[in-house]
């Protein structure tokens, strides 16, 4: 098999060949896929894989093999590669020094995926006393696969394989310096995946007189038309161009190349998308251009409409979702909201912190049309999710910090109001895992439980979830911190626990029995538990859940003047079926028995929710159910204990005719989707 591969190799790398490519790559793959054993196309394919790195995502080796059947990208960087690999070596030749001659040539291919499709079929096209390769895969898999590949072309114990090494490319360190450096782990427009911070921190390891391949990456703005005018884009300007002159500046520390602005000329109204394009050369003359290949689909704006005359400003955020960002002023439209984006930061350095702001501001005014009033209701009901992400995160309660974007008549003046409730400054680690959950959530990223070893929950536990829809946890807190969390409460609403008549005249905000107390250094302690974390993540199996930043209750002793005001049965949901998945929970701070204003829930009744939901005549307020004749239980436990249920389970508080108050800590956790 392996003379059939080279000669196909062969005739790809062939550029008199007229005939189309896709057969001989189709070919080529399928022959990679029988040699190594990949499965390009499982049944079941969620890029599991893939590795998150600090710079970037490193996809899986399914994807990266998949990549090997983009006809025209597979085409021309093999091509290109050999072309750089025989020029490299003939102008060592020219040279006519001996020791020069001898020296051989070293390459590095940073990111084989499980072919090494760039340069491992190549290799038996030269000979070992020549080039000496080192292939670098993040992906152990991967750097198998190419095993069997090099086996097959009867390399394994070739010359011309230096070495193989298991690592990230943006942090190995190399012990000598590499005439080529190649290395394609890019998407269009440079997104996502770390091709930049590969390529700037290797550039250290490359010779004086080394190239990186592909060559240059070139990337371009341009206003366009929607779909179906015929009018031609307009060019606005090169933003950004990597090569071996920009990956040293920036792995020297000037980040200079990844920022700037364009002017934004006059233009007709029909150009209102901003247009991103990614031209690049492998090597040479071997280019791959505007849809040729899927590294080279234009990225979008859409409904843009950036202001003639104004400053179009633009950056490349690295990081765990490397990305070019703009920023720009919009052309008005009609009855338009004028809502800033997303990705547009504050002071603070926090998405979306802007437009959460101007939602509440534009629905403060009353002379909106009732088309741009549905459109922000609209906007609200899809983004709802991203408001309480923001908010927990930056550690506030979603009312206070509600009722305070309406009163604040500026961003600064809000963010000032975050910054105190958060001790006076928020940590940038703070911001960080704020804006990390935001673009999870805007991204539709699921983080599935990684470590299924040591969970929390015993498998008796795990079954009476699932039978009755709740679970009593003991000793979440320790006496200690469930004593600090009283204290808070008392101290809050200025009573004692010695003054029974003090109970009833709190001098602190509360609701009904919901005390607005919402932070403070003792409620901390639940929310930041890696205990009470691994519960939450094991029953929804996930790792990527957001803890709420909920309120306290307080439920005192009935008197002859004094009543319990509710909430009774209840749920806090939406009921229209199917309903999903979901929690709550509260952890008790005083011991609590079944008469003492006891927690109380319809055990199993997520079971039957749905079916139940169906059977219900429409326009029947659901809520108002005769709770007397449904099967309700109260929970007792003990301070510090964790009683967690499914949302779907009818739930709320009871009189409490013991003889002390009954203490609780809300608390939850949450997906991002």
């Amino acid at each position: 098999m392996s003379h059939s591969l080279i000669a196909l190799v062969s005739r790809l790398l062939d550029t008199s060949h007229a005939g189309p490519a896709k057969p001989l790559v189709d070919e080529l793959v399928a022959r990679l896929c029988e040699i190594t054993q990949v499965d390009l196309h499982p049944d079941v394919f969620l890029d599991e894989g893939a590795s998150i790195t600090a710079q970037g995502k490193a996809v899986s080796p399914t994807t990266a093999a998949q990549c090997a059947e983009d006809v025209e990208r597979t085409r021309v960087f093999m091509q290109g590669v050999y072309a750089a690999l025989r020029k490299k070596l003939a102008t060592r030749s020219s040279f006519g020094v001996a020791e020069n001659v001898q020296q051989p040539l070293r390459v590095l291919y940073a990111g084989t995926g499980p072919f090494g499709l760039l340069l491992v079929p190549l290799l038996p096209l030269f000979e070992s006393e020549n080039i000496k390769v080192t292939l670098l895969d993040i992906h152990a898999e991967s750097l198998a696969h190419v095993q069997k590949l090099l086996t097959e072309l009867q390399l394994q114990n070739s010359d011309l394989v230096e070495a193989i090494v298991q690592a990230d490319a943006c942090e190995w360190q190399a012990s000598h310096e590499f005439d080529l450096i190649i290395s394609e782990t890019m998407r269009q427009g440079l997104i996502q995946e770390p091709q930049v911070a590969i390529f700037s921190h290797l550039q250290q390891f490359l010779a004086e007189d080394g190239w990186l391949i592909p060559q240059q990456i070139r990337l371009d703005l341009w206003l366009s038309s929607a779909g179906g005018n015929s009018i031609q884009p307009l060019h606005l300007g090169t933003i950004f161009q990597l090569d071996k002159h920009s990956a040293q500046q920036i792995g020297h520390g000037d980040q200079a190349p990844l920022h700037g602005h364009l002017t934004v000329p006059e233009h007709p109204d029909e150009l209102e998308n901003i247009k991103l394009t990614t031209d690049i050369r492998v090597f040479d003359t071997f280019v791959l251009r505007e849809n040729q290949s899927q590294l080279t689909l234009p990225l979008y704006e859409r409904d843009a409409r950036p202001q003639a005359g104004s400053l179009l400003r633009y950056g490349y955020e690295q990081g765990t979702y490397p990305r070019f960002v703009f920023a720009y002023e919009r052309r008005p439209g009609i009855d338009e909201l004028q809502l800033p984006d997303f990705y547009e930061k504050t002071a603070l350095g926090v998405y979306y912190l802007k437009r959460f702001w101007h939602k509440a501001q534009v629905q403060r005014r009353i002379n909106r049309s009732a088309m741009a009033r549905a459109q922000l209701d609209a906007i609200k009901a899809e983004e709802w999710q991203l408001d309480r992400i923001l908010l927990d995160k930056l550690g506030v309660g979603l009312e206070p910090a509600i009722a305070q974007v309406y009163q604040s008549s500026s961003v600064a003046e809000f963010e000032r109001w975050l910054e105190f409730a958060n001790g006076g400054a928020i940590d940038p680690l703070i911001t960080e895992r704020v804006n990390n959950a935001l673009l999870a959530c805007q991204r539709n990223e699921i983080s599935a439980l990684a470590d299924t070893n040591n969970l929390p929950l015993s498998g008796e536990q795990l079954a009476h979830w699932e039978e009755q829809g709740y679970l009593i946890v003991p000793g979440v807190l320790s006496p200690e911190e469930t004593a600090a969390a009283r204290t808070a409460i008392w101290d809050y609403l200025h009573i004692s626990a010695d003054d029974p008549a003090s109970w009833y005249q709190p001098e602190g905000d509360m609701k009904k029995i919901m005390v607005q107390l919402f932070a403070h250094p003792a409620l901390e302690v639940a929310r930041q538990s890696p205990r009470i974390r691994a519960i939450f993540n094991q029953l929804w199996q996930r790792d990527d859940l957001v803890v709420s930043t909920d309120r306290t209750g307080f439920n005192p002793p009935e008197t002859n003047q004094w009543k319990f005001p509710g909430p009774g049965m209840h749920w806090d949901l939406d009921l229209r079926p199917p309903i999903p998945f979901g929690t709550q929970a509260l952890i008790y701070l005083t011991d609590v028995a079944e008469n003492q204003g006891a927690f109380c829930c319809v055990p199993g009744f997520h079971k039957k929710i749905d079916n139940w939901l169906m059977q219900q005549p429409s326009g029947v307020d659901l809520q108002q159910q005769d709770w007397s004749q449904w099967p309700v239980k109260p929970i007792a436990a003990k301070a510090g204990d964790l009683i967690i249920w499914h949302q779907a389970l009818p739930h709320g508080s009871s009189p409490n005719r013991a003889h002390f108050p009954r203490m609780v800590q809300y608390i939850n956790m949450y997906a991002h989707q």
